[in-house]
């Protein structure tokens, strides 16, 4: 299984609900251009998975433009806060062979960690990163983190 994880571009700070945070202009662009770069890679995509919050839907969106054929999943499964083992118990359900999940900080940061072996706080990916990991098992320590692009 591939598996990459987008971190939502760069979101206004000071709106509340914090779930309502729209991305800046600068998040677009930044999020606009790690797709354009690594759209090969993500043409292997087959699935996406994304977090209900407003700057999560509208990188995923961003994503949609250039993969159209992609129908998104909202999932409460990658909200900032969520449990990364509950997320991989419904990836090993989901059994796709290659899904890209949007979705936060800690979340994707612990949930890459944990994936490939790292240590705790590791990998911390900053706004509209990018980062790919192949494995046959999602379980801790059984992934291969293949590269990570940051704007």
């Amino acid at each position: 299984m591939r598996i990459f994880l987008l971190r939502h571009g760069e979101a206004e700070p000071h709106v509340q609900p914090d779930s309502a945070r729209p991305l800046t202009a600068r998040g677009i662009l930044e999020t606009e251009a790690i797709i354009e770069r690594e759209l090969d890679a993500l043409r292997s995509v087959s699935s996406l998975w994304v977090s209900p919050y407003t700057r999560a839907q509208q990188t995923a969106e961003r994503v949609i433009r250039r993969l159209p054929e992609l129908a998104p999943q909202t999932t409460d499964l990658l909200v900032p806060e969520a449990n990364p083992q509950r997320l991989a118990t419904a990836l090993e359900a989901a059994a796709v062979e290659s899904v890209l999940l949007v979705s936060h900080q800690p979340l994707v940061g612990v949930f890459l960690d944990w994936l490939v072996g790292l240590e705790p706080g590791c990998q911390r990916l900053g706004t509209s990163a990018l980062a790919m990991i192949e494995t046959e098992v999602i379980a801790g320590g059984c992934g291969e983190l293949r590269w990570v692009v940051q704007p």
